[in-house]
């Protein structure tokens, strides 16, 4: 193959000028273990889409993500050489990633990926086997040679009866010959120093069954077919040493030993295949093992729910957990916010509402930066756990709409009560299954929230503890029709309710005056792209922002919509490059829309993630994997942690979280502070002016007084290019941030320290 070799420094992954010098943190789950290697005194564990190392010693854990130029796709198999301390990860897709641990650098190999005549299916690498100053890869198309001493492809080896692709799942060297473990081709092997390994017909095999595993064992060679007997092959023999009865996960050799890993149980033997070590009882601890290795006398388990484990042969019934805190899953549907604390949901359901099979994942809790996960038995075995609610007068009690099995009351992290047909007015499709989506609280403490598919499909929790249910079957049919579901909802100031649905837009209630009221697509006066409106926001004017599965809108004064059914909804037209006018977003799925303390809007979407001003006419950032860590490009929600700033951006592959500038604004300037300071050589970002009350008058000044820049605060914070007026880069000195409120009773000032 032709090498095609990028590389992708610490900082420099990250070479677009919009991103490259604002912060980011990963937020990933690391209990769902992928496979485990060791060397050069650490473990590493990879999760779905990162890696961290754990050093035995000074138990010492670092993070190897998206934010250090990984490609956050979905991992398969990792190999660590001692020999040139390297980490190579590979992936389902074919990519493979170099990572070096000394200089922090990322070498992405992205031949496999881009060769046309692999098809995607057989991309997937499965195994890495280091031979030499070479690489074997196996993958589901053959096996490649990776030259170690200078990172670039060899050969590519297709070893079917004529030539085609097959499944390999393993390689090993014995006795100077390749051995290829392949599904459906046998055992394969031919001549490790023949010239010419890309002779299919050179290759011979044994038996034409398929087969898990081959390793190379103090002279011996053993295998695993997929009935799971393990084998040894005596010339062209296969003897059977052991059974297991359930999948062989893995099989591997270290340490002069052999381990052979199934869901529930480790079984070590050593070179002369006597068995040291029979793990099959883990106690209390639900395993779901991926992978297995010793280091040091130590035993490392890779486990898909639990994360990294150890134990020891003297000690198989204590377990230490090992991988970094996080939250329990990647693959986020919901995020609630209040200042430091973040909630993360995972149920879900397709296009068409439906939510099978059912999820049952749990909850996560971020508070003060330490993470607590509430798991799926804790919340009484409830499945499809959607969106979370924080009630404002009491933050310790929490709300969750459980998209199956109705409504959970959370309080100081435990479950109160669920909410269902057998104890409160809400109602089923079928039998319990009590779909509640969309929920939120209004300024006097009460929960209001809907029901998909069912004729009452809002109601509301006082704070008292009593509920109301409301009929919707007039302003939207559920019950039996087309009407499939009922998405998020949101409360305006004066209390009035939107929430969106499936073929109805989007549906308005007023408690007021008890008045229902909707906006629908194109065919009516409402405007809307698409009448499956998935998204809805309120901005610091009182505009509500619709987000649909076709594209963005935007209704000016929403609460017109109880006494004007004709209510138009207006699309945001901008001009591209070329000077063209057209639409914001267009054809765009929209899932979450969050507005900041400058009312600029977050937009997520199945493209990445959108920044744009307060009037949607400059996108400001543009996040997509290409251009930032975000892990995917399928953004399913953002919130804003208005204390800090924070932006947390869920997607359907991790959690991430962006430093971003736009906070709330404060009441005083008691906490006024700019960073970076000082400004250092080579940065060339923004400098961020927070604690800001709205509307104050920020003014920048050399230390003569001569004027550099002068902004007027839309929230609590502002930037500066550390330009005067957006020309000229200033000069090393001290300059003067004047604060003045915008009713001139308060007044601030500090200072910003610029090194060129």
């Amino acid at each position: 193959m032709k090498r095609i070799l990028i590389f992708f420094f610490f900082i420099s992954l990250f070479s677009q000028a919009q991103t490259q010098n604002l912060d980011w943190e990963d937020l990933f789950s690391y209990y769902s273990i992928q496979d485990v290697s060791t060397g050069a005194g650490k473990i590493f564990a990879a999760a779905e889409n990162s890696v961290f190392s754990y050093r035995r010693g000074t138990q010492e854990i670092e993070k190897i993500s998206s934010i250090q130029g990984l490609s956050s796709e979905k991992i398969n198999t990792i190999y660590f050489s001692a020999n040139y301390n390297l980490l190579f990860i590979g992936y389902k897709s074919g990519l493979i990633d170099v990572y070096n641990p000394q200089d922090k650098t990322v070498l992405k190999v992205v031949d496999i990926i881009e060769k046309v005549t692999i098809p995607p299916t057989n991309r997937r690498i499965n195994h890495f086997y280091e031979y030499e100053n070479k690489l074997l890869i196996s993958t589901n198309y053959g096996i490649s040679e990776f030259r170690m001493n200078n990172l670039e492809f060899g050969d590519t080896y297709l070893i079917g009866d004529s030539g085609e692709q097959l499944t390999v799942t393993q390689t090993t060297v014995f006795n100077n010959k390749i051995y290829a473990a392949t599904q459906g081709g046998g055992i394969r092997f031919a001549d490790v120093n023949s010239s010419n390994l890309v002779d299919f017909s050179i290759w011979q095999n044994i038996s034409n069954n398929s087969f898990r595993g081959v390793v190379n064992l103090s002279n011996s060679l053993y295998v695993i077919n997929n009935s799971n007997s393990l084998q040894e092959l005596q010339g062209n023999t296969f003897v059977n040493r052991d059974q297991f009865n359930q999948e062989v996960k893995d099989f591997r050799v270290n340490e002069e030993n052999l381990i052979v890993t199934t869901s529930n149980r480790i079984k070590v033997y050593n070179n002369q295949l006597n068995t040291l070590i029979n793990i099959s009882n883990f106690g209390d601890v639900p395993v779901n093992l991926s992978s297995a290795t010793i280091y040091q006398q130590v035993i490392y388990l890779g486990d898909l729910s639990e994360g990294l484990l150890s134990t020891t042969a003297s000690n198989t019934a204590a377990f230490q957990y090992l991988s970094p805190d996080g939250p329990l899953r990647n693959d986020v549907f919901g995020l609630s916010v209040i200042p430091n604390e973040l909630w993360v949901t995972y149920g879900d359901y397709d296009v068409f509402f439906d939510p099978y099979p059912l999820k049952r994942a749990g909850v996560s809790h971020l508070i003060n930066e330490e993470w607590i996960n509430i798991p799926f038995a804790n919340l009484d075995n409830t499945e499809e756990i959607a969106r979370s609610a924080i009630n404002p007068t009491n933050t310790s009690q929490v709300y969750l709409s459980s998209f199956f099995g109705g409504l959970l009351e959370i309080q100081e992290n435990e479950l109160q009560n669920v909410y269902d047909i057998t104890n409160s007015p809400l109602q089923s499709v079928i039998n319990n299954d009590v779909r509640v989506n969309g929920i939120a609280f209004d300024r006097d403490g009460n929960l209001w929230g809907n029901v998909s598919r069912v004729d009452n499909g809002l109601f509301k929790l006082s704070s008292g503890g009593g509920f109301q249910v409301f009929d919707t079957s007039e302003i939207a049919p559920g019950s039996g029709s087309d009407n499939l579901g009922l998405t998020e909802l949101i409360i305006d100031n004066s209390g009035n309710i939107y929430f969106g649905s499936y073929i109805d837009g989007v549906i308005g209630y007023q408690p007021s005056t008890n008045t229902f009221a909707k906006v629908k697509g194109l065919e009516t006066a409402g405007n809307l792209p698409d009448n499956y409106v998935k998204s809805l926001a309120l901005d610091n004017n009182n505009q509500l922002w619709i987000g649909t599965s076709r594209g963005l809108r935007v209704l000016f004064g929403p609460s017109g919509i109880f006494e004007n059914p004709n209510t138009s909804t207006n699309e945001i037209i901008i001009l591209d490059d070329d000077g063209v006018a057209q639409e914001l977003l267009a054809g765009s799925s929209i899932s979450a829309i969050t507005v900041d303390g400058n009312n600029n809007k977050w937009i997520a979407t199945e493209a990445g993630a959108f920044y744009l001003s307060s009037n949607g006419q400059e996108t400001i950032y543009r996040f997509t994997t290409e251009n930032s860590p975000l892990p995917s490009n399928s953004v399913t929600d953002i919130e804003i942690d208005e204390s800090t700033g924070k932006v947390y951006i869920g997607t359907t592959n991790g959690l991430v979280a962006f430093r971003g500038t736009a906070t709330s604004s404060a009441e005083t300037f008691e906490k006024v502070r700019a960073f970076p300071n000082p400004v250092r050589p080579g940065y060339s970002g923004m400098v961020t002016i927070d604690g800001l009350r709205e509307g104050a008058n920020v003014k920048i000044t050399d230390i003569e007084g001569n004027l550099v820049y002068e902004i007027i605060s839309e929230g609590g914070s502002v930037q500066w290019d550390s330009r005067a007026f957006g020309k000229h880069k200033v000069a090393s000195g001290v300059y003067m941030v004047l604060i003045t409120s915008d009713d001139q009773l308060e007044t601030k000032v500090t200072k910003i320290m610029v090194i060129r």
